[in-house]
């Protein structure tokens, strides 16, 4: 059994290089605000890789992915399972160019939120009702028309591990306006990456990327419940 104070010291450090990194590519997205787009895509990018790597070799977490190949060519939205952060460390970098919709106050942090809303995320104020609905789904058509797919985590909040939470509709809602394809994600990060827990734990995260749910036939509540089942019995495999 590993030390737990070994484990502190390394989430210490981890933290310091997160922190690091995260403050330099801000700058850099700022910087960059004047050129094309695609710099500052390729700048957040970059600073997930870096971080994931930071990860793996300080903190002894890593990863691997299946089913890349059920991802089309054109933009989609995707919709992940949530069990911590690192699900937004990782999909800037791991996936075909993408956008977050993410909590508006989020866009506050200094330099990981800054540079959120620097590159092109989609922010939500949950206290907003339908009018934040509505700006999500008008905001998403435009991102996918930009060529980005669109992140949406349905549970709308971290969920610890081995626990279900009700899907929201919004995902499903801005797929069916849009036209766009349904990608669900299930993953086991918060094994390693517990929800609200300074350490991180040494071991291997599982990403799976399922096929494509039909839009054209199903309505906006049967993607949503397709969704939910699919993640709900990909979960059961990864969480035994």
């Amino acid at each position: 059994m590993i030390n737990k104070a070994f484990l502190f010291l390394r989430a210490c450090l981890f933290y310091l290089v997160f922190m690091g990194l995260s403050a330099v590519y801000a700058i850099l997205i700022a910087l960059a605000v004047p050129l094309p787009f695609q710099a500052r895509l390729t700048l957040s990018r970059n600073w997930s890789k870096l971080i994931l790597i930071s990860c793996k070799y300080i903190c002894g977490l890593d990863y691997e992915i299946q089913g890349l190949e059920n991802i089309p060519q054109e933009p989609v939205v995707f919709l992940s399972k949530h069990q911590s952060a690192w699900e937004t460390i990782i999909f800037p970098g791991a996936l075909p160019p993408n956008c977050f919709v993410f909590k508006k106050s989020l866009s506050k942090i200094p330099f990981f939120g800054w540079g959120m809303a620097l590159c092109h995320n989609i922010p939500v104020d949950r206290d907003a009702g339908i009018k934040a609905f509505k700006a999500v789904i008008a905001m998403g058509k435009q991102r996918l028309s930009e060529g980005l797919s669109i992140i949406i985590f349905p549970e709308g909040t971290r969920v610890a591990p081995k626990t279900d939470a009700k899907f929201f509709k919004t995902a499903a809602s801005l797929a069916k306006a849009s036209e766009a394809q349904v990608i669900p994600i299930a993953h086991n990060s918060g094994s390693c990456w517990r929800r609200n827990s300074f350490v991180k734990y040494p071991g291997k995260i599982t990403v799976v990327i399922g096929k494509p749910i039909d839009i054209e036939t199903l309505s906006t509540d049967e993607i949503n419940t397709a969704a939910y089942q699919w993640i709900h019995e990909t979960m059961k495999v990864l969480e035994k």
